[in-house]
C-alpha cells in the first residue's frame, strides 16, 4: 500500500475503534447484563462504519490530489472515448501523474534552452565587441590625423584588417555550427582515400603553418591506399581545425604530429602538439562553444572559439568518436576514429 493511503486508513480505523470504545464503555456502565452476542454485532457495525469512513477519506484525498495537480498545471485531461465508460480513479490518477511528469520535463528543457540562448548571445556579443571596438579605435585615430603619417596609417590599417578577419572567422564558424546543429549541414559518407585527404588539408594550410614556422609530420602507419567512409569536405574541415589548433597553441617553430593507425575496422587519427597543454579541470569542456582554456592567449592567437565545437559535431554526425588527452607543459593530443571502407 502506498504511504499516502495509510493516512485515510489509519484515520478511518482510529475513528471506528474510538466510537466502539465509547459505545462499549457506555453499555457496560448502563447495562451490566447486556448480551455478549449483541456486543459482537455492535463490533461488526463499528468495523463497517470504520471501513466506510476509510473508503470515503481515501477517495476524497485522492480526488483532491488530482484536483490540485490539474489546477497547478492547467491540465486538460483527455482520455480515449472507448475508455470513458470504464474509467477508474486509479486510471485518472495515473494519467494526471504521467502528464505532470511530461510537463515538468518540457519545462526543464525549455529552461535549459533559454539558459543556453542567453549564454550564446552573451558569448557572441562579447566575441564581437573586442574587434569592433578595435576597428573603431583605429579608424578614429586615423581620422584624427594619424592618416597623414604613412607608417602609422599602415600599421593601424593592418591591425584593423586583422580585427575584420577575426570577425569574419567568427561569423563563418557561427554559420557552420548553426547549420550542423539544425541538420542543414548534411554529412554524406563516401569512400575516401585518407592519405589524399590529409595531403589536400596540409596543402590548404601551408600559408598558415609558414607564418608560424611550424611543421606537420605525418606518420601514415597504414596502407596509403586505405579508404575510409566519410564526407570529404567535412572531414577536411575537422583536420584543418585540429591542425590549426595544434599549431596555434604550440610555440613557434614546433612540430605537430599526425598519426594514422588501424584498429580492426577503424582508422584512428591522432594529432599531437607540443604546446602548453590543457589543465585537467578544463578537459571536459574543450568542445563547448566559445570555451577557451587561456582566454588572453587564445584571443591573441585569433580564432572564433568555435573550432573544436564544430569538430565534435561533425565527428558525431559521422557516428564516430573523438577524445582529448593533455598534460600542462607537455602538449595536447586529439584522437578521432573513422570507419574503414569494406568493398563488397
Amino acid at each position: 500500500m502506498k504511504h499516502g493511503r495509510l493516512v485515510p486508513v489509519s484515520i478511518g480505523f482510529t475513528v471506528g475503534f474510538t466510537l466502539f470504545a465509547i459505545l462499549l464503555n457506555y453499555i457496560s456502565a448502563a447495562y451490566p447484563d447486556f448480551p455478549s452476542w449483541l456486543l459482537w454485532i455492535l463490533f461488526g457495525s463499528v468495523l463497517f462504519i470504520a471501513l466506510m469512513v476509510t473508503i470515503y477519506l481515501n477517495f476524497t484525498l485522492r480526488v483532491r490530489k488530482i484536483q490540485l495537480m490539474i489546477e497547478e498545471h492547467g491540465m486538460n485531461v483527455t482520455l480515449p472515448s472507448a475508455a470513458r465508460k470504464n474509467i477508474t480513479l486509479q486510471t485518472l490518477e495515473n494519467e494526471v501523474s504521467q502528464w505532470t511528469s511530461r510537463q515538468s520535463r518540457i519545462v526543464e528543457e525549455l529552461e535549459s534552452r533559454e539558459q543556453f540562448r542567453r549564454e550564446y548571445i552573451g558569448n557572441v556579443s562579447h566575441e564581437l565587441k573586442t574587434p569592433i571596438f578595435n576597428i573603431q579605435g583605429y579608424v578614429l585615430t586615423l581620422l584624427d590625423g594619424a592618416l597623414n603619417d604613412p607608417n602609422v596609417a599602415l600599421k593601424f590599417l593592418k591591425r584593423a584588417a586583422k580585427s575584420v578577419e577575426r570577425m569574419t572567422s567568427l561569423i563563418k564558424d557561427m554559420d557552420i555550427l548553426s547549420k550542423v546543429e539544425s541538420g542543414q549541414y548534411d554529412v554524406i559518407p563516401d569512400p575516401v582515400n585518407l592519405n589524399i585527404l590529409i595531403e589536400d588539408t596540409l596543402q590548404g594550410m601551408e600559408s598558415y603553418a609558414g607564418k608560424r614556422s611550424a611543421k606537420v609530420k605525418v606518420r601514415f602507419n597504414i596502407d596509403k591506399k586505405t579508404l575510409v567512409l566519410c564526407d570529404a569536405p567535412r572531414m577536411e574541415q575537422v583536420l584543418h581545425n585540429l591542425l590549426v589548433n595544434a599549431i596555434k597553441y604550440s610555440d613557434e617553430g614546433k612540430t605537430v604530429m599526425l598519426d594514422c593507425d588501424e584498429f580492426d575496422d577503424k582508422i584512428q587519427v591522432t594529432i599531437k602538439d607540443r604546446g602548453f597543454g590543457i589543465p585537467e579541470k578544463d578537459l571536459g569542456r574543450v568542445f563547448e562553444r566559445f570555451y577557451r582554456v587561456d582566454k588572453a592567449r587564445s584571443r591573441e592567437a585569433g580564432g572564433s572559439g568555435l573550432g573544436l565545437s564544430i569538430v565534435k559535431h561533425i565527428i558525431d554526425k559521422h557516428n564516430e568518436t573523438i577524445s582529448v588527452k593533455s598534460k600542462e607543459g607537455y602538449g595536447t593530443e586529439f584522437k578521432f576514429t573513422l570507419s574503414k571502407y569494406m568493398a563488397s
